[in-house]
Order: C-alpha cells, then structure tokens, then sequence
C-alpha cells in the first residue's frame, strides 16, 4: 500500500488567518483511493524549507503531494522549492501562458504580467491543465516516487485531483487496496472505563482501534486495511461485532449521526410525547427535541435552589396537572461557587424516576453537556 505524504504550504495557515480545508479533503479522498496517509504537515512561503521537507518527505513516502504556493506573487514559492529539491531549474513554458491568457480573456480581464510567473514549472515537471484557475498543476516523477503540486484555492484543487489527480496517483500506484472507517459514539462511561472494555482491542494491527472524547462523547474509530475492499469490510465488520459485544447499548449511533438525531428518531418511533420543563439552558433542550416530540414545554430563569432539585422536582410534580403515566423531563443549571456550574436532571416515565447530577468547571462548561446528558437518559428509558 502506497505511502503518501501531504504538505500544506501557506503562511497564512500557520498565522491561523486561512484554515487548511485542503488537507482534510485529500485525507479522505486518499483513504478510499486505499493510499495510506504517513504524515501532513503546514509549512510557511519559505522555497528552502519547503524543498527540505519534500526531500525529507521522499525519504519516508512514495507520494508527496503539495497544495497552495502556485499564486502570481512573489511569496508563491512551490515552483522553486520543488525545482530546488529535485536539483533543477524552473523553465518557461509558453503553452502554460498562453492557457492563462486564454483564461483571463474568456473571463473578461486583464492578464498581469505577475502572471506570467504561473507558466514557469521545474525542468523535470509536467504540467495539469487547469481550466478552472490561472495556476497549473504540475507533478515530477522520478526513481519510483512522485510529486504533486496542486494549487491551494479548495475549488480548485479538487477539481484537479478529481479529474487528473486521482487518474494520475493510480497510473504510477495502480492498487486496489482498501482502507474502510467507521465511527461508533457513545456517552458518558469515560474514557478510563472505555479502556477497559476495549483496552486490548486498541493494541490490534489490523483493524485498528482509536479512542476521541469530547463533551462526553467517546468515539470509536475502527479502520480497516485490505487488499480488496471485501476483505476490508469482512476485517471492519468482524471488529465492529467484537466492540458492540463488549459495549452494547452505551453505542448510539455511527459515523455523522449525532445523539440528538438518534434520540429524536426513537421518540418518533415510539410516540413518545415529554412534558419538559427547563431552568437556566435557555431552552436549550426543547430547541433540539423535535417539535412533535414535545407535549408541554416550559422554560424558566434560573431556579431557586436554596434547598435541593430533589424538593424542587417533587414541588413541581405536586403542582403539575400532568398524568403520571406521562413522561416529564426536568433540568436545571446553575451556579454553586464562582468556579463550577451544577447540573441536574430528572426523568420520570411509566416504568421509573431517575435522577442525574454533575458538577461542571464553569470556564470549560458548555449547555450542549446538559443536552445530551438529557438526552443519553431519554434514550436509555426507551430502550
């Protein structure tokens, strides 16, 4: 399986003024052309280091392809970094200038000289066409490895890699390797208890197992490698058994599915009707129940909770014209010194009362904690 490198080049993107979008497309654009990604990098516009990191990138991998740098300014310096790694020249090439005059006229403006820089490519480059911009592409191949240089306008480097690249990276790579990913979600065990369900399977080789938590989420990325993509997906699916067998119902969902989104299908498909009542989320939780989900929604300024939510709960309910067969959904935030923000929340169905409570550092604190908190313990009453 090919090794590629990607070096995203661009001063603008270590000052954090431009996001590199760039990267992240051909991460996933080379995963499922079954090329194995070794590392990516962000470089500034400084040709020798550039030229230095493609030669060092050599040294690893069999693709290194660069995006951004390709401009009509001065500070455009991958034509140069690549000729400077490979130990050659930059050459004129007048068919390029006359593609980028050809461009300009039949966007109805006026080519600059600066422009003319965009025809120069290195001595041992061949030129990609680019009819969607003024910067052709261009790749060197030589002993067995290659170099792409793609611009770094997003609309049109993957217009290029969809419709040059992709043919260009399979002509000198052909592979039908696979490489398959998929994401199981799961809320609130931890990351130290997910290591002991699944601990071991984070030392496979193939598949492999990583673990990202964020706002009690832990996910589980499961990727498969192999030589065709039904053997991959046999590796993935027997993986993904092992780690449901082990898990069960804390996984929610897969891949883009959020918990909201799998809360609120259940609720529809189980004709669940909540009464909700919230204090201090800014309605927070009844904005991401869908609509006729809700029976009754009321949603107030902080509470009150000079004595306990429990008192609080069992006050409201006693005032409440709301049938006890009903379900009601309580929550409350609020603060409990200068540093950390409590929250709680009460679930009543036909079946049970549950009670869930935390305390929150109040700068790291976010409401989304309470929501999908509220929304785990809807999830598992249906279940």
């Amino acid at each position: 399986m090919p090794n590629v490198e990607i070096i995203a080049i661009g001063s603008e993107l270590l000052l954090g003024e431009t996001q590199d979008t760039n990267t992240f497309y051909l991460l996933r654009k080379l995963r499922d052309l079954g090329f194995d990604v070794f590392r990516t990098t962000l470089i500034g516009d400084n040709p020798k280091r550039i030229a230095s990191t493609i030669q060092e990138s050599l040294e690893r991998s069999d693709i290194v392809i660069t995006t951004g740098g390709l401009g009509p300014t001065v500070d455009d310096p991958t034509r140069d970094a690549v000729a400077m790694a490979f130990g050659c020249k930059t050459e004129f090439k007048e068919e390029l200038w006359m593609d980028i005059r050809n461009y300009f006229d039949k966007m109805g403006r006026s080519v600059s000289e600066n422009n003319i820089r965009q025809a120069y490519i290195p001595e041992l480059a061949i030129a990609i066409p680019n009819p969607v911009g003024t910067a052709p592409a261009f790749y060197v191949y030589k002993d067995s490895k290659l170099v792409l240089s793609l611009p770094g306008v997003p609309a049109e480097m993957r217009y290029l890699i969809e419709h040059s690249g992709t043919d260009l990276l399979l002509k000198y790579f052909p592979t039908q390797d696979s490489i398959l990913v998929k994401t199981l979600h799961t809320f609130g065990l931890g990351e130290s208890v997910m290591d002991e369900f699944v601990g071991d399977l984070e030392k496979s080789s193939n598949p492999t197992l990583g673990l990202s938590a964020k706002q009690g989420i832990i996910d589980l990325r499961i990727t498969a490698k192999g030589k065709t993509k039904a053997e991959a997906e046999r590796l993935l699916n027997d993986f993904e058994t092992e780690v449901r067998n082990r898990l069960g119902d804390n996984i929610f969902g897969v891949d883009d599915e959020t918990l909201p989104e799998v809360v609120n299908r259940m609720i529809t498909r189980n004709y669940v009707k909540l009464n909700v009542i919230e204090y201090g989320t800014g309605g927070a939780i009844t904005k991401a129940l869908s609509p006729s989900s809700i029976q009754t929604s009321s949603v107030q300024e902080m509470p009150d909770m000079s004595f306990s939510f429990r008192d609080h709960v069992q006050n409201i309910k006693s005032k409440m014209e709301i049938d006890s067969d009903s379900p009601l959904l309580i929550c409350a935030i609020f603060p409990i010194s200068d540093s950390f923000i409590r929250s709680e929340i009460y679930l009543r169905t036909n079946r049970k009362e549950e009670y869930a409570e935390r305390n929150y550092n109040s700068l790291t604190f976010s409401v989304d904690q309470t929501v999908l908190s509220a929304f785990e313990m809807i999830r598992k009453a249906i279940i």
